[in-house]
């Protein structure tokens, strides 16, 4: 029996042996190494996109102010007119005559006030001495202002008259791109008849869009968060035809609605936008881009570095003693590879920005830091 223990006590030896070398190997695994990075921050000059619809900012109907035949169109539609220049003239035999007619009233009215004025004055000088009655003079005097209420009248009507002999001239009340004539050289046109042909001012364009209630809430919180005052600095507008082709001019706000609408839950916003070259044209669909008026330093982190899951999107973090910590974030728009983080991290935290997969909160790693760009283009460069 004695031999028998002899020979189990190097087995169980043996066997401890082995655990302990196990349990060593396991205590001497290597750490895992992850790519880290300083949270920074890099200027940013936010927008928002919006769908809009160009209108001109003045678009006027010629109308004919009297009854007359169209003698000469002078315009050729599509062309450009210049305030001023007569686009209709119309047959003023007629109102030249009712003109001369009245004109010819007002001789009359001045010679009828002449000759009232000099009895009414020949009466006064016979009325101390009684050879006119105080009745006859009250009468003398009555007929002077007759006389002179009529020449007024005569007057009023001469220059009415002188007014629609203008009207047979139907001039461009602005400058502006000139539609077609919907009348021609012998129709007789009236108030009646109404549009003659529109005039639009092109050289500047409106461009109304519709802005929701919880977007104007996010913009006027981003604008107070950049100190910057709605109305003392607007953003700036600029539109565009497609994602790449941005218009040369930048624009400006004109005009924000007061209230929202409750069926929509959005309100009015209009811009202008000049327009020297005539290359926008009316009723034309654009994208209007909003931009803050001045870059803001906005800490952004490569889009690699976020996880997701049923609490929400969260980045890994080092604390000081190289441990990994869970850091929930709330993220804003993506820029390039970038995406802003607008809560959750503050400048100068360590952020693993490679190896998250292999990493859990609490754990101890080595790290190694990047190469850090210079800017936020630099960094969105080195992540491709």
């Amino acid at each position: 029996m004695k031999p028998m223990n002899v020979i189990k006590t190097p087995l169980i030896a043996l066997t401890l042996l082995s655990l302990f070398a196990c349990e060593q190997q396991k205590r001497e695994k290597p750490q895992v190494e992850v790519v880290v990075k300083t949270v920074e921050q890099y200027p940013y000059q936010s927008s928002n996109t919006f769908v809009g619809h160009l209108t001109a900012t003045s678009d006027v109907a010629i109308q004919a102010r009297v009854k007359a035949k169209i003698t000469a169109v002078n315009f050729k539609e599509g062309s450009k007119v210049v305030a001023g220049d007569v686009l209709f003239e119309l047959n003023d035999d007629e109102l030249q005559a009712q003109y001369k007619q009245v004109k010819a009233e007002v001789s009359r009215s001045v010679s009828a006030l002449n000759v009232a004025q000099k009895n009414y004055n020949r009466g006064q000088e016979l009325a101390p001495d009684g050879y006119i009655s105080t009745s006859e003079l009250d009468n003398l005097e009555g007929k002077l202002a007759e006389a002179n209420s009529q020449l007024e009248a005569a007057k009023a009507q001469l220059e009415t008259a002188k007014v629609n002999l203008a009207y047979s001239k139907i001039a461009a009340p602005l400058s502006g791109t000139i539609d077609r004539s919907k009348f021609s050289v012998g129709d007789i046109v009236s108030p009646e008849v109404g549009s003659l042909t529109t005039i639009v001012a092109v050289n500047m364009m409106e461009v109304p869009f519709q802005l929701s209630e919880k977007v104007y809430w996010k913009l006027v919180r981003r604008f107070q968060k950049e100190k910057i005052k709605m109305g003392a600095r607007k953003p700036i507008v600029e539109i565009a035809f497609a994602a790449d082709d941005i218009y040369e001019h930048q624009g400006s706000i004109e005009f924000i609605s007061n209230r929202v609408n409750p069926e929509t839950g959005s309100m009015e916003v209009r811009a202008t936008v000049p327009n020297p070259d005539g290359i926008l044209k009316p009723g034309q669909y654009v994208q209007v881009i909003l931009k803050s008026p001045t870059a803001v330093d906005t800490i952004m982190i490569p889009q690699s570095a976020v996880q997701s899951d049923q609490q929400g999107d969260f980045v890994m973090t080092i604390v000081d003693d190289h441990k990994v910590k869970r850091s929930n974030v709330t993220l804003g728009k993506r820029v390039d590879t970038l995406v802003i983080v607008e809560d959750g991290l503050v400048v100068d935290q360590t952020l693993v920005i490679s190896g998250v997969q292999q990493i859990r909160v609490g754990q101890q790693v080595k790290t190694k830091f990047a190469v850090a760009p210079t800017s936020a283009a630099d960094s969105s460069a080195n992540n491709h």
